[in-house]
């Protein structure tokens, strides 16, 4: 019965013993197993000291129970920072409701910006040193230049504080992408101080912009008038062009006649000349004196009557000259 007894207390023993196993298995499993969302890494912290391992985005095992992992920001953030209050150079105090900040964490320096500055590094290197440049920035400005002539100077020249610290502090591992410092509360009495003069600016701009616009407005009208004279002057010129153009074509229209009168006048005459010529070519040859004297000789046969008066009248010296035979 002991024996059976002793037996009995060794298999509880061995399940409770192997149920306490599985048991812690399990624990460990599951404080061992986390996720890494996109856009972080993981870090390590075994026994309360940072690890130099990180880790991407997605599943992994740590070990159980003695290691904790904290999950850091690596893509692009935007931050809003608390109201700030600052006083300008000549004591005014204004208040800066509204700073936005966008900045990234560069993955192979978490590490290093964790040891130095703890989780909460972005604080320390951004957000604090922005708030103390912009204090810094109106302590040596005026009401005028802050609110006014230089308001928008201050992101430009905060940033460029705030980079340079992170460079010198922190190695460079995290980046401003964008500063946003909207337009600082100021007492009531100077707002209204400064809408006075915004109207009367405005009154005077608006001045300035109607006498621009007059301005513009007699030069337009004086180009207009120039570019009319000039089109009258082109137009002007091109109907006296078109003008000596049709007194030109006229004028070889009657030399393209005259010369045409003429040349019918020359055909004409030479024409006339050549029948002349062959007429006084034809008569020569015509009448020969054999000619001559057989047309007297047919002319007298066909008379019955002559009155002669000797050979020395006129008809009878001619006809004894046309009938002479000549030796």
């Amino acid at each position: 019965g002991e024996g059976i007894k002793t037996n009995c207390i060794g298999i509880i023993a061995c399940s409770i013993l192997t149920l306490a196993v599985v048991i812690i298995s399990v624990a460990a499993i599951i404080d061992g197993y986390h996720e890494i969302e996109e856009g972080h890494v993981g870090v390590y912290f075994k026994f309360g000291a940072l690890q130099d391992e990180i880790t991407e985005p997605g599943v992994h095992m740590r070990q159980a129970f003695v290691t904790r992992t904290r999950k850091v920001l690596i893509r692009p953030e935007e931050e809003s920072l608390k109201s700030l209050e600052a006083i300008t150079k000549d004591g005014i105090e204004i208040t800066f409701q509204k700073i936005g900040v966008l900045s990234r964490t560069k993955k192979d320096k978490v590490v290093v910006l964790i040891k130095t500055f703890g989780m909460d590094f972005k604080k320390v290197l951004i957000h604090d040193r922005i708030r103390e440049d912009l204090r810094i920035f109106c302590a040596n400005k005026t009401i005028d230049q802050v609110y006014n002539e230089e308001f928008l100077e201050i992101v430009e020249a905060v940033k460029k504080d705030v980079e340079d610290q992170i460079i010198r502090l922190g190695n460079g591992g995290v980046e401003i992408l964008n500063l946003v410092i909207s337009k600082p509360d100021i007492p009531q009495d100077i707002a209204l101080n400064y809408k006075q003069v915004k109207v009367q600016w405005t009154e005077q701009l608006v001045a300035k912009q109607q006498k621009i616009t007059e301005e513009i407005k007699k030069e337009t009208e004086l180009l207009k008038a120039v570019a009319d004279a000039r089109r009258q002057k082109q137009v002007l010129e091109i109907k006296i062009q078109e003008r000596i153009l049709e007194t030109e074509g006229q004028r070889h229209i009657s030399e393209i006649n005259n010369q045409i009168v003429r040349d019918k006048q020359n055909n004409l005459a030479d024409i006339a000349k050549y029948a002349k010529d062959k007429e006084a070519l034809g008569n020569t040859a015509l009448y020969t004196s054999q000619y001559v004297k057989l047309q007297v000789a047919q002319s007298l046969a066909n008379n019955t009557k002559f009155y002669f008066s000797g050979k020395d009248s006129v008809l009878g010296g001619l006809l004894t000259k046309i009938l002479a035979t000549k030796k």
